[in-house]
C-alpha cells in the first residue's frame, strides 16, 4: 500500500482498534462489578457513606448498570437520610463537579443526590448528566423519581417540569413527558406554548404505541404496553383504590417475610399511607411500633410521630374548615405540644443534625417557650442552608423577650451576609420595628424606606413609615 493510498480491510476481518474499545469495555465493567459487590458488602454493615463512594466508583466505569449501580446507590441515599445523613461540604462539592467526561459527570451527580436525595437541583443535574451519557433507562428512572418529587410539592416548578418534558421527550419516553408537561401546565395554567407541546407530545405517544408489533414482536409490545400502562399508572396524580390494595398486598406479602428490613418495613407503611384514611394510618403506626420494638432502630419511632403529626393536622383542617374555631384552636395547641415533645426527642438522638434543632427551635418559638427555642435556634444558625431563616427566627425571640439590641445585632448579620431582597423584606421589617422600639427613628426610616421600595404593599410599611416621618418631624420643630 503506498503512502496516501486508503487502507483496505479483508471481510470478515477485524479491526484491532475495535477488538481493543472491546477489551477495555470488559476490563472496566469487570472492574465495576469490583465496586459493586464492596459497596453491597459495605451497605450491609450500615456504612452509608463509604458504600455511597463505591456505587458512584462503579458508576464511573459502568454508568448504564441500573439494578446494581443506580437503584441501589438510591436505596442506601435513603437510608442515610432517615438516619440523619447529610449534604456533601462545599470540598465534596467541589471534588465531583462536572468535567469533559459523560460517564464522569454522570457518576459525581449521582454522588451528589445519594448525599442529599431530596434535592430538585440535584435531580436535575443527574437528569441533565443521564442525557448527555445517553442512557434512556437511566433517564426514564431518574425522571420517574422527579416527577414523583414535583407531584408532591405544594406548586411544580414549572421551568424544572419543562426540562423534564423536554429531556424525557428527547429520550422517546413520551408518557413521561406529557405528565411532566401537565405539571408544568399547573403551574402556568394559560401557557399556550405549553397546550400546544401537550397535543404534539400526545401524538407523538400515539404513534409510538402504534408501533408496537411493527416488526413482528407483537408478545413483546403488548407485554411492554402493559408495563407501560402499570408505571403511569402508578405515577397519575390521583391513584384509585384497587390499585392501592394491590400496593398492600404486595408490599405487605415483602414485609411479612422480612419484618425488621428497613426497606420492607418502609415500603408497607408507605402503601399504607397513601390511602389518607386514619384506619390504615393506624396500621401503619402498629407496624412501624412492632419495628421499633424489634430493631431498637429510631428510624421506626420517627416515622410514627410523623403519622400522628399527619391525623393532628388533618383532624385541626377539618374543625377550621367546619368552622369550629374554638376547637381548631385547642386542637392547634395540642399538635404543637406534641411536636414539641417529638422534636425534642429527635434532636437528643441525633444530636449533631442542626436540621432538627431548627425544627424544635421554630415550635418552641411558636409556643412562647423563646428562651428555650434561642438555644436551640443559635445551635442551628451554624447550618447555610437554613441561616436566613433562623436569624429571623431567632431575632423575633428577641423581640418577643423585648431584648431590641440583641435583636438588632441579628437582624443586622443577616443583612450584612448575601440575601436576596425577597427574603430580606421580613427581616428589614423587622429590624424597623426594633429601631423604633429604641426611639432610633431614623434608622429605622431607612429600614422602611427600603422596604417600601422593593415592596410597597408589604404588610403595613406604609404607615409606619409615614408615622415614623410625622415623629421625626415633630422632634425637629
Amino acid at each position: 500500500m503506498t503512502e496516501g493510498e486508503p487502507e483496505t480491510r479483508i471481510e470478515g476481518e477485524s479491526d484491532p482498534q475495535d477488538a481493543q474499545a472491546a477489551e477495555e469495555q470488559a476490563r472496566k465493567l469487570k472492574k465495576a462489578k469490583v465496586f459493586f459487590d464492596r459497596a453491597d458488602e459495605v451497605a450491609g454493615t450500615g456504612n452509608w457513606d463509604f458504600a455511597i463512594e463505591l456505587y458512584s466508583e462503579g458508576l464511573r466505569l459502568n454508568p448504564d448498570e441500573m439494578e446494581r449501580g443506580h437503584v441501589k446507590l438510591r436505596d442506601v441515599s435513603l437510608k442515610r437520610k432517615v438516619q440523619g445523613g447529610k449534604p456533601a461540604g462545599l470540598g465534596d462539592r467541589r471534588k465531583h463537579r462536572a468535567g469533559k467526561d459523560p460517564a464522569g459527570n454522570l457518576a459525581n451527580a449521582a454522588y451528589l443526590l445519594a448525599k442529599d436525595p431530596g434535592s430538585e437541583t440535584l435531580m436535575e443535574l443527574f437528569l441533565k448528566a443521564a442525557a448527555e451519557v445517553g442512557n434512556p433507562d437511566v433517564i426514564r428512572w431518574i425522571g420517574e423519581i422527579l416527577l414523583e418529587s414535583q407531584k408532591q410539592a405544594r406548586k411544580p416548578n414549572r421551568r424544572l417540569c419543562t426540562v423534564m418534558m423536554d429531556t424525557l421527550a428527547a429520550a422517546k419516553h413520551y408518557d413521561l413527558a406529557i405528565q411532566a408537561c401537565r405539571l408544568a401546565l399547573t403551574a402556568a395554567p394559560n401557557d399556550a406554548d405549553l397546550e400546544s407541546r401537550l397535543s404534539a407530545l400526545g401524538a407523538e405517544y400515539t404513534l409510538q404505541k402504534g408501533q408496537y408489533g411493527v416488526e413482528g414482536d407483537f408478545t413483546k409490545g403488548v407485554k411492554d404496553l402493559d408495563k407501560q400502562k402499570e408505571l403511569i399508572q402508578k405515577d397519575m396524580l390521583v391513584k384509585d383504590e384497587s390499585f392501592l390494595q394491590q400496593q398492600i398486598a404486595k408490599t405487605e406479602k415483602d414485609y411479612l417475610e422480612s419484618p425488621t428490613v428497613p426497606g420492607k418495613v418502609n415500603g408497607y407503611v408507605d402503601a399504607l399511607l397513601k390511602f389518607e384514611d386514619e384506619s390504615y394510618e393506624n396500621q401503619a403506626v402498629d407496624v412501624l411500633q412492632k419495628a421499633f420494638q424489634d430493631t431498637k432502630a429510631y428510624q421506626f419511632k420517627m416515622r410514627i410521630g410523623d403519622v400522628k403529626i399527619r391525623q393532628m393536622s388533618r383532624r385541626f383542617r377539618k374543625l377550621k374548615d367546619a368552622g369550629d374555631k374554638e376547637g381548631a384552636a385547642k386542637a392547634a395547641r395540642e399538635q404543637l405540644a406534641f411536636e414539641v415533645a417529638e422534636y425534642r426527642e429527635r434532636a437528643g438522638n441525633y444530636p449533631t443534625d442542626l436540621s432538627l434543632k431548627y425544627e424544635l427551635g421554630r415550635r418552641l418559638f411558636l409556643a412562647g417557650q423563646y428562651d428555650d427555642a434561642i438555644g436551640y435556634l443559635q445551635q442551628a444558625q451554624r447550618d447555610p442552608r437554613r441561616f436566613v431563616v433562623v436569624m429571623n427566627y431567632l431575632g423575633q425571640a428577641f423581640m418577643r423577650k423585648e431584648w431590641w439590641q440583641e435583636a438588632v445585632d441579628t437582624f443586622v448579620k443577616v443583612l450584612d451576609g448575601d440575601v436576596t431582597e425577597e427574603r430580606s423584606k421580613d427581616i428589614r421589617y423587622n429590624l424597623g420595628q426594633c429601631y423604633e422600639k429604641l426611639d432610633k427613628l431614623d434608622q429605622a426610616q431607612e429600614q422602611f424606606s427600603h422596604l417600601a421600595q422593593i415592596d410597597f404593599n408589604y404588610k403595613d410599611v406604609r404607615a409606619r413609615l409615614e408615622a415614623i416621618r410625622k415623629r421625626i418631624q415633630e422632634n425637629n420643630a
